[in-house]
């Protein structure tokens, strides 16, 4: 017992330090306004600013409303410092003080007003900052002792307090230039090369192997075919997909990987705007909501009267409100003879989408008229 006793005895306490060192950062900056009577015709809130000026490793700015911030200031002229610098929490004191007399001499107009306070906490967040106290001063006060030659000079005497900590007194490290992102290439370079795939699907007379992982990753239809309750056993062989194009699952698949469409075809021919309307249909089979609203975008910029009666059924069909507002607002807005062709296709196809072109119709020309009344 005893030799245990001593030997806890002899352990000497380990023992840390550390230090930081605080260092004031002191500047004057001087703010001048000239063409005062010009400048202060301003409405009640509006502020004229300085230029931005840095203390401390910090940018700040005067605030100068010649009619207050509210009606109830509007006979007041309104004075703060602000910490332009975003998310950024310190101390400083300051003194705002008006040089004004003939003889040059400075007058303190806010002897009250933080230069007797000590250290203010200054926050800011995205560069704003809005103080709890602001300096008040009677407009016809200021003009009657410091506006002369009808410039107002402001002077504003700044003290930043800046914490340092010994880590931080190190050689700076020169920034290291980082690539892009390239994991679109890696991850295609796994599609193509087809390495640890683990399912295959067989569509129309083609197979495509993949990885389960990132299609359930993509896909919350294929997490549920893939790793679901009801899925059977993948290892019993290959999955087989119905009523789709070998070549659009392929489309489906290279922007599951990549998240980019794969083909480079002509993006104002007929076979873009088809792969287009098909991969569309598979962003919607699958539930794969960014590539359905990318196909929606393109159609809507290709539409033209060709295809606009086709796009208007996939819209309807798989309820692309937004495509089918824009089907219907492109085909009223052709000339007479293009809506009634229009029109007689959608009897076919749409026919329930006649009275919303012509109704359309109706208002375009209505607000056209009304156009051409102003214009005259």
């Amino acid at each position: 017992m005893q030799g245990e006793g001593t030997s806890r005895m002899s352990q000497t306490p380990r023992r840390t330090a550390s230090s930081h060192n605080i260092k004031a950062h002191t500047s004057t900056h001087v703010f001048e306004i000239d063409d005062y009577s010009q400048k202060k015709e301003t409405n009640v809130g509006e502020f004229i600013r300085s230029s931005t000026f840095t203390v401390g490793g910090f940018d700040w700015s005067i605030r100068f409303y010649p009619n207050g911030i509210d009606e109830n200031s509007k006979d007041d002229i309104i004075v703060f410092l602000e910490l332009m610098s975003s998310d950024v929490k310190l101390r400083a004191h300051y003194n705002i003080q008006f040089i004004g007399g003939d003889d040059g001499a400075k007058k303190d107009s806010m002897i009250s007003w933080y230069s007797t306070g000590g250290m203010h906490l200054f926050k800011s967040k995205g560069g704003e900052y809005r103080p709890r106290h602001m300096g008040y001063l009677m407009r016809d006060n200021l003009e009657e002792e410091f506006v002369k030659n009808n410039r107002l000079t402001i002077q504003c005497d700044l003290t930043v307090i800046r914490l340092y900590s010994l880590s931080e007194n190190r050689v700076p490290i020169t920034e290291i230039p980082v690539p892009p992102s390239d994991i679109k290439v890696h991850f295609g370079k796994l599609l193509e090369d087809k390495k640890g795939a683990d399912v295959t699907f067989v569509v129309g007379c083609q197979t495509f192997d993949a990885h389960k992982a990132i299609l359930a990753a993509r896909s919350p239809v294929f997490m549920e075919e893939l790793y679901g309750l009801t899925t059977r056993d993948i290892g019993a062989g290959p999955m087989i997909v119905e009523n789709m194009n070998p070549l659009v699952f392929r489309d489906l698949l290279h922007f599951i990987y990549t998240d980019t469409l794969a083909f480079m075809c002509d993006p104002q021919g007929v076979d873009y705007c088809v792969r287009i309307i098909y991969l569309l249909v598979a962003a919607n089979r699958y539930a794969m909501d960014r590539l359905k609203l990318m196909c929606e975008d393109i159609l809507a910029k290709m539409l033209n009267k060709e295809a606009a009666g086709t796009t208007l059924d996939i819209a309807q069909s798989h309820s692309l409100h937004k495509l089918k507002e824009d089907c219907i607002e492109f085909m009223a807005s052709q000339c007479e003879r293009d809506v009634v062709q229009a029109c007689t296709l959608l009897k076919r196809s749409c026919p329930s989408f006649v009275t919303a072109v012509l109704t359309r119709k109706e208002k375009l020309e209505l607000v056209n008229k009304d156009a051409v009344i102003i214009l005259k």
